[in-house]
């Protein structure tokens, strides 16, 4: 899915995600330009598996700062999930 950076910061301000900076106060924010994803582990003691199950998000990054806060896509309504076949 291409990201749509104005259909993000909309939505996050639809649902009232518009407080300044955690870090430094200010109000400036961006999206970032790109997805990332938390992987999920139930269990560390065989060490960490990659390729599991995981949670894709978007990134809000301050304008000053540079603080990065992570939003969850499927939170969102834009995790697009296949169809079974």
């Amino acid at each position: 899915m291409p990201i749509d950076k104005d259909k993000i910061a909309n939505l996050l301000t639809e649902r009232g995600a518009v407080n300044p900076c955690h870090r430094c106060g200010h109000s400036n924010f961006f999206v970032l330009d790109s997805y990332s994803y938390f992987n999920l582990q139930d269990n560390t003691s065989q060490g960490f598996v990659l390729g599991g199950p995981s949670v894709p998000f978007t990134m809000v990054a301050c304008g000053n700062c540079g603080a990065i806060t992570p939003h969850a896509l499927g939170a969102l309504g834009l995790l697009e999930i296949p169809e079974k076949i």
